[in-house]
């Protein structure tokens, strides 16, 4: 196993060929620029043995590699009693398939979320933060082989000049952008993902058995309306901030239909079928918030209501003191 890595990025724009996973912060933020959906996949354990990515020439995992995968995913994921494994349940912005890249590159291929704010996956890249720290160097040598296929050859063994360092003997030369990765995912549970959890398990919902047959790396995907009910009940505050995030959302699914339309093109009809039920889903979800009036206020501890809107950008005061939850990290 190599024990040094770096990135000799030069902004080619190759590895943003889709829209990157966001925390429901993020969506906030850049709700002009991706359209968000809830993506659920199955996530299957890494047994002692094991070998990470497709190629199977890799050295196979070790058990304290193994159980770091196993832990560190208790802390991410939902168990998924019966069937083995555990249930991602996360945001994403929604792949139209328009251009076969990332809504926020420009036309020159570099990212226009630089001085905005890239998502803390994007900062993470090349490294995954759903795996352990001590995988990162499987996780490098599985996407070097992958670009490769590209032509990009910036994720390179060793040093070299003007690189900057992943790994350094084995270990993460720094974790910042995988801890508020990981962050993000656990402080968000208690704000949304175990109330959608919950509610695709319900068995009147009829999702529970088509998500046991969930094959590895494929994805349900579903409007981020759920999600967004769960964030309006804890404040009137909240609540019309996801009014405003579904009208823009609304807006920006229709500019896509439309371009989509133009293009002409029979491989687009099914992208178009689900983003104007999308649309239909947030205008039915715009009047259910409106309805709730200040119901959404009563019996929450306003300590929590104030992190959480200050978690979404929604407060005077942009400090966050994380007073709900704070995030595990796992090596």
């Amino acid at each position: 196993m190599v024990e040094n890595w770096s990135l000799a990025c030069n902004a080619c724009g190759k590895c943003c060929n889709s829209p990157p996973a966001l925390s429901l912060r993020e969506l906030f933020r850049h709700r002009e620029r991706f359209i968000g959906c809830i993506a659920v996949s199955r996530v299957f354990p890494l047994r002692t043995g094991a070998r990470l990515g497709a190629d199977a020439s890799g050295r196979p995992l070790d058990a304290d590699e193994a159980a770091a995968s196993e832990a560190l995913a208790h802390t991410l994921f939902h168990r998924l009693d019966g069937a083995g494994g555990w249930l991602s349940v996360t945001l994403q912005g929604y792949d139209d398939r328009l251009s076969g890249r990332c809504p926020a590159l420009a036309a020159d291929g570099r990212c226009t979320l630089h001085d905005a704010g890239k998502p803390d996956r994007c900062e993470a890249v090349p490294l995954d933060p759903l795996l352990p720290d001590r995988l990162q160097p499987h996780v490098l040598r599985d996407r070097r082989e992958s670009m490769q296929s590209f032509g990009a050859v910036c994720i390179r063994p060793n040093f070299s000049d003007g690189a900057t360092p992943l790994i350094r003997g084995g270990r993460v030369a720094d974790t910042t952008a995988l801890e508020r990765s990981r962050h993000a995912l656990v402080y968000e549970r208690n704000v949304w993902r175990d109330a959608v959890f919950a509610s695709l398990c319900e068995p009147s919902s009829g999702l529970p058995s088509r998500l046991a047959m969930l094959a590895p790396g494929v994805y349900l995907t579903l409007p981020i309306v759920p999600a967004l009910f769960a964030v309006a009940r804890f404040s009137a505050r909240c609540r019309e901030a996801c009014i405003e995030l579904l009208d823009s959302q609304i807006a920006l699914i229709d500019a896509r239909v439309a371009e989509a339309i133009a293009k002409r093109r029979l491989d687009l009809r099914p992208v178009t079928r689900e983003l104007r039920g999308f649309a239909e889903v947030c205008e039915r979800a715009k009047s259910a918030l409106r309805s709730m009036g200040d119901r959404s206020q009563h019996g929450e501890d306003p300590k929590i209501t104030a992190d959480v809107e200050a978690w979404l950008g929604l407060a005077d005061d942009a400090g966050f003191k994380t007073v709900a939850l704070a995030a595990e990290t796992v090596h």
